[in-house]
C-alpha cells in the first residue's frame, strides 16, 4: 500500500483501530439490547411532537452558529484572517464528519488540515482549536457544576461520580493556564530538550508561541468563556426540548438533574472507542440518566433522538462539502 492511500485512511493500523471501534461498538449496542427491548424504545418514540421536535433542531442550530462564532474570534485574535463564511463552512463540515465518518478522520482534522493549508497556518489553526475546544469544555463543566450545587442544596438525588465534575472542571481550568502561561513557555519545552526529546522540545516551542497571541487577552478570553456558556446551555437544552418532543413531562427536579447528567454522558462519548458514539451513548444513558428519575427505554429513546437532531442539522455539511469540491479548482493557489 503506497502513502497516498495511508494518508486518506487505509492504512493496516486504521483499518484495524475501525474494526476494535465496531467490535465494541456491537457489544455495546448487544449489551443495551439484552437489557432492553427494542419494543420499549420504540414505544417511547411513538407519537412525537413535531413542534418541540423542531424547536430543539432550531435551538440545536443557533448553538452550532454560536460555536463557529466562538472558533472565528479566536482564529482571528491568532492572526487568522479567514471569511467568516469559510470558517462556518469549514465548521459545518466538521459537524458532518464527526457524525457521518466512522474512523479515520474527525471534523477538527478536516478543519485544521483544510484551514491551515489555505492559510498557511497547519500549527496555529491546530492551537485556536485546541483553545476552542478547551473553552467549550470548561463552559459544559463549569454550567454542569453550578447545576450540581443547586441540585445539592435541593436534596435532588445524583450518583456520586457527579462530583467529578469538579475534579474535571479544576483540571481544565489548569490546563488552560497552564498552556497559557509565560513561565510554562520557558520551562517546559526545555525540559523535553533536557531529555533528548529534541523535536518535541521544538514543536512545543513553536505551539506555545502560537498560543502567545491570547496570553495578555485575559478579558477577551473571559469574554469569550461566557458566550461559550451559552453556547454549551443551548446544547444542554437541546436534550430538554427532545425529552418534550418524546411526550415526557419533566418537573423541576428533573430538569436540574439532567442538566448535570448530560453533560457527563457528553464528556464520556470524548472517548473514541465507537463509531460515532453508538452504543456508548445508549448504554451510558441507561445507567447514568436514569437518576433522573425517568425510565431507561425513556433516556435511551430521549439521547437517540438527541443524536438524531444533531445528524439532520450536519446533512448540510455533507452537502457544503460536495459543493465545496465541485466549485472549486483543486490546484488554485490562495492568493
Amino acid at each position: 500500500m503506497d502513502s497516498q492511500g495511508q494518508a486518506k485512511g487505509f492504512s493496516p493500523r486504521g483499518l484495524l483501530t475501525f474494526l476494535a471501534k465496531l467490535a465494541v461498538t456491537v457489544g455495546l449496542v448487544a449489551f443495551v439490547l439484552s437489557r432492553l427491548s427494542l419494543s420499549e424504545i420504540q414505544q417511547v418514540m411513538k407519537h412525537p411532537h413535531w413542534g418541540w421536535l423542531a424547536a430543539s433542531l432550531a435551538v440545536y442550530a443557533l448553538s452550532a452558529f454560536g460555536g463557529a462564532l466562538q472558533w472565528s474570534w479566536i482564529l482571528k485574535a491568532a492572526g487568522i484572517e479567514a471569511p467568516g463564511r469559510e470558517i462556518r463552512r469549514l465548521y459545518f463540515i466538521g459537524l458532518f464528519f464527526n457524525n457521518f465518518l466512522p474512523a479515520n478522520i474527525g471534523g477538527d482534522a478536516y478543519k485544521i488540515v483544510d484551514l491551515g493549508r489555505k492559510e498557511n497556518r497547519a500549527l496555529g489553526v491546530f492551537c485556536s482549536t485546541l483553545l476552542d475546544r478547551l473553552i467549550g469544555l470548561t463552559a459544559l463543566t463549569t454550567l454542569a457544576v453550578v447545576a450540581l450545587f443547586v441540585a445539592t442544596a435541593r436534596g435532588y438525588a445524583l450518583p456520586t461520580s457527579a462530583l467529578l465534575l469538579i475534579v474535571i472542571t479544576v483540571g481544565l481550568v489548569s490546563i488552560l493556564s497552564l498552556l497559557l502561561s509565560r513561565r510554562l513557555g520557558a520551562w517546559l519545552p526545555g525540559v523535553f530538550h533536557g531529555l533528548g526529546l529534541t523535536a518535541a522540545g521544538q514543536w512545543l516551542e513553536k505551539v506555545i508561541a502560537e498560543l502567545a497571541h491570547f496570553r495578555h487577552k485575559v478579558r477577551w478570553l473571559n469574554g469569550v468563556f461566557l458566550f461559550s456558556l451559552l453556547v454549551q446551555f443551548l446544547r444542554m437544552a437541546t436534550h430538554l426540548l427532545v425529552a418534550f418532543g418524546l411526550g415526557l413531562t419533566l418537573s423541576l427536579e428533573q430538569v436540574v438533574q439532567l442538566l448535570v447528567l448530560v453533560p457527563m454522558l457528553a464528556l464520556s462519548l470524548t472517548l473514541p472507542i465507537t463509531i460515532n458514539g453508538i452504543g456508548l451513548r445508549e448504554s451510558v444513558s441507561a445507567q447514568l440518566l436514569v437518576f433522573s428519575g425517568l425510565g431507561a427505554p425513556q433516556v435511551v429513546a430521549m439521547e437517540v433522538a438527541a443524536y438524531l437532531v444533531q445528524v439532520v442539522f450536519s446533512l448540510q455539511g455533507g452537502v457544503l462539502l460536495w459543493l465545496g469540491r465541485w466549485g472549486r479548482s483543486p490546484e488554485s493557489p490562495k492568493k
